[in-house]
């Protein structure tokens, strides 16, 4: 076996999301190709070291797909993926890189700079997610979310507040507070930190029966709606 890792910089093992990192390690995939011959490894501390091993026979031609995607060579798959990941560092703030079996770099992710920043915004709001950490020495506690779609959600809190969170633990909750939030090119908004002034345990009721509730009132009528995703949380309690 030889050895490729995907670097990331500013991310380690202890913050980042398993379902984030699901989504790094299913685009690392499509993007190295040859996947009966590629195979999960580890997560390698300080940054996180997405490690996988390539069967001897294969590993050339592994690297040949790293070295294309770049210049938009190689399958459309693996192009996409390249893409794909990149993106995943936008949203998260971080670069990387593709280590080779020597450890060299071979494929470059570029860190979004500073003039590149979206414009932030800083103004009360709430996220929801799965609570997976809360801890610290500080007066300021951390505190992570792993949001719908596996994203890391930054908050912090006074102690007093942490302690009552700490009850939740892997629970999904809403978290409210004064928060900066930055315009992602694609025009999406997205969480920087929040500080928590307050939250609730949400109901685990599934979605279809929000929908049920919904139809039963006359339709999903969601553009006649000022906000829609108000009125199926306020049927979820």
């Amino acid at each position: 076996m030889k050895k490729l890792t995907l670097k990331l910089n500013d991310c380690t093992p202890e913050t980042i999301a398993m379902k984030r990192l699901g989504q790094y390690l299913t685009h690392l995939s499509d993007m190295l190709g040859e996947v009966e011959h590629v195979h999960f490894s580890s997560v390698g501390k300080g940054s996180a070291m997405l490690n996988v091993d390539i069967e001897d026979l294969h590993y050339q031609q592994v690297l040949t797909h790293v070295r294309e995607v770049p210049n938009s060579m190689g399958p459309k798959k693996n192009q996409s993926a390249y893409k794909a990941l990149q993106k995943l560092m936008d949203e998260d703030g971080t670069g990387g890189a593709i280590l080779d079996n020597s450890q060299a770099p071979v494929l470059s992710f570029r860190k979004r700079s500073d003039d590149e920043k979206p414009l932030v915004v800083n103004k009360a709001g709430s996220v929801q997610g799965r609570l997976y950490i809360v801890g610290g020495k500080d007066e300021t506690v951390p505190v992570r979310l792993e949001g719908a779609n596996g994203e890391t959600l930054h908050c912090e809190s006074s102690i007093g507040i942490a302690q009552q969170l700490s009850a939740l633990l892997f629970k999904q909750v809403r978290v409210s507070g004064w928060g900066a939030w930055e315009r992602l090119p694609e025009g999406r908004w997205r969480l920087r930190k929040l500080k928590i002034e307050s939250f609730q345990e949400l109901d685990t009721a599934k979605a279809s029966s929000v929908l049920v509730k919904l139809q039963s009132l006359g339709g999903l009528k969601w553009a006649e709606m000022d906000d829609p995703h108000g009125v199926a949380r306020d049927m979820r309690g």
